[in-house]
């Protein structure tokens, strides 16, 4: 008698709406965007090669790529860097006659990061000499751009995250109450949501700000509140369109508490929009913190946050404009990303979406 051979587990099949996403090309774009920011976010201080308050008088405004050659002494090949200088009438020099070469995984200052548990000293490039290298050029302190640029991604994305955290945490509880039981709860607490709609959500931001006072914690604190509003309403709206299902009437006539009822039968319901909603309100909150940052109500300085170097680069626009482009750039690419993430998981959850 032989042993019967045991079946093979059947494939499990991937989501319809996954492979929709996983097929669109504004997901591709967004995931490119988004995961590059978060790579640079996750590893700064090994991405950025010097400290991003490290200042250099005498590098003030240098402009990206300085002093850099692919030629070095007797016409060796490779990336070399030159001394760079700023005279006090502004002009640039740059010492040619000396020339250093740029190494890739090179040892440096040593850096520690997420709270301790990385260490080392090792950067992804730098220069085998006592120079400096600026790809992106310098800033008014002759601090390097790319390394404030670096870790001013972690400090965005930061904000974006406890900020949609916050708004999920207080609008979805609210939204979801309201919706069920309806009645006077249902009208005072969108009354409550009316008032916070009435003003725009910079606006309201800075209102928060103002009153809570400057500095990061009460920047995500501020622009967290401002999404309250939009969470309480979208999810509201669901709430409403279920409650009185077939499979929601049954569940109550078993005797389930409205509490059971609400978790696990008509907030995992929701969940589609609530998605959508949180990536793209990812890029609202990011947009709102460059714009508290730059009008000096986010960051403080020397934090090197997008939009307080976008705030101290304006002023420098005839003489040094990459100090205001790049983080500018930065801002716009990552809220970009968050925005095509957003149209594509819309897109990919729609069920009457046949593609």
């Amino acid at each position: 008698m032989t042993d019967a051979q045991p079946s093979a587990r059947p494939k499990r099949e991937v989501p319809r709406w996954r492979r929709r996403l996983f097929r669109s090309w504004l997901a591709r774009v967004g995931f490119l965007f988004i995961g590059f920011f978060v790579f640079v976010a996750a590893f700064a201080p090994f991405i950025a090669p010097y400290s991003p308050v490290e200042q250099s008088l005498r590098a003030t405004y240098v402009p990206p790529l300085a002093g850099l050659s692919l030629r070095g002494p007797e016409g060796r090949l490779g990336i070399w860097v030159s001394p760079v200088a700023r005279t006090p009438l502004g002009e640039l020099q740059v010492d040619t006659s000396q020339q250093y070469p740029v190494r890739f995984f090179v040892r440096g200052e040593p850096w520690v990061w997420w709270g301790g548990l990385l260490r080392s000293d090792l950067h992804l490039f730098g220069v085998d000499g006592p120079e400096k290298v600026y790809l992106l050029g310098a800033d008014e302190q002759g601090r390097d751009v790319l390394s404030r640029l670096a870790y001013g991604a972690w400090i965005s994305l930061s904000i974006g995250l406890i900020a949609v955290g916050i708004g999920m945490a207080v609008g979805v509880p609210l939204g979801a109450v309201s919706g069920y039981y309806g009645g006077r709860l249902d009208l005072v607490v969108q009354r409550g949501v009316d008032i916070m709609l009435s003003f725009p959500g910079i606006l309201l931001a800075i209102v928060l700000v103002a009153t809570l006072g400057t500095g990061l914690t009460n920047v995500m604190i501020a622009v967290g509140i401002a999404s309250i509003p939009s969470y309480a309403r979208l999810v509201r709206a669901g709430v409403m369109s279920l409650r009185d299902r077939e499979y929601v009437e049954a569940a109550r006539a078993l005797g389930n508490p409205d509490r059971h009822i609400l978790l696990r039968h008509v907030l995992p319901n929701t969940l589609a929009p609530i998605i959508v909603q949180s990536s793209v309100q990812m890029a609202v909150a990011i947009l709102f913190a460059a714009g508290l940052g730059f009008l000096g109500l986010g960051a403080r300085p020397p934090e090197p946050e997008w939009g307080l170097m976008l705030a101290r680069g304006r002023e420098y626009l005839a003489t040094a404009p990459h100090v205001a482009t790049f983080p500018g750039l930065a801002i716009m690419f990552v809220a970009l990303g968050f925005n095509l993430l957003g149209d594509a998981l819309r897109d990919a959850l729609d069920p009457r979406t046949n593609r």
